[in-house]
């Protein structure tokens, strides 16, 4: 297995959807079924009580976590997802849309952040929370530092939030996950750097043809 540049996945990714055939909505839900696995697994392990909150963004990432939602809550798992985003960015004939509207279909509870109160809702849902999945990939400075001074057990979905997968930095501020979920290859800066912000490192079988990511 190969470590990539943040470039290189997305030319294995091109390939395997354009070449192969292989559609965006298969290895969404590749990935997000791997990743609840292991944030099942996470919530185990601490012997946690208390909901999962599930942190979307607007793109794919965003959609990696509508479907971990699905699955947790499929695993008997109390969730919450938590947009972090205006709903209106989310394209509903794509892949994280199509995600999102199946989550409202199946009375998962969503709730948008409002920007002016974010900091004060989502401290009152962290008090309560017992698992973080960080799947929003990149938004405010100030949500960042809140998730990560809240110190609650983090599943990040392919990249901690914040983190230059490339060169291991933060950009700005990067929040430091217990487990990082990452799709089909490990990402170089997970090395050197990376590693204070990464925790164990799980790499999710999202269905590509081996010999793609292959080292």
């Amino acid at each position: 297995m190969k470590w990539v540049t943040r470039a290189e996945m997305r030319e294995i990714d091109r390939r395997a959807i354009e070449e192969f055939g292989i559609p965006a909505a298969v290895l969404m839900e590749n990935a997000g079924r791997g990743s609840a696995v292991e944030a099942a697994r996470l919530y185990r392990e601490r012997g946690l009580r208390g909901p999962v909150l599930v942190f979307c963004g607007a793109g794919n990432n965003g959609g990696d976590g509508f479907v971990i939602a699905r699955h947790l809550a499929n695993a008997g798992l109390a969730v919450q997802i938590l947009l972090c985003c205006d709903p209106s960015r989310i394209d509903r004939g794509r892949e994280a849309g199509v995600n999102l509207t199946i989550c409202e279909r199946m009375a998962l509870p969503i709730r948008g952040l409002n920007a002016p109160e974010i900091v004060q809702s989502v401290r009152r849902d962290l008090v309560a929370g017992a698992l973080v999945v960080d799947a929003i990939f990149g938004t405010g400075l100030s949500l960042l530092r809140l998730l990560d001074e809240a110190r609650l057990p983090t599943l990040a979905v392919d990249v901690p939030s914040g983190l230059d997968v490339d060169t291991g930095l933060p950009l700005g501020v990067a929040l430091h996950a217990d487990v990082t979920a990452t799709m089909a290859c490990p990402k170089v800066g997970f090395r050197g750097a990376g590693e204070a912000y990464v925790g164990r490192l799980a790499v999710v079988d999202i269905g590509l043809p081996a010999f793609l990511v292959r080292g």
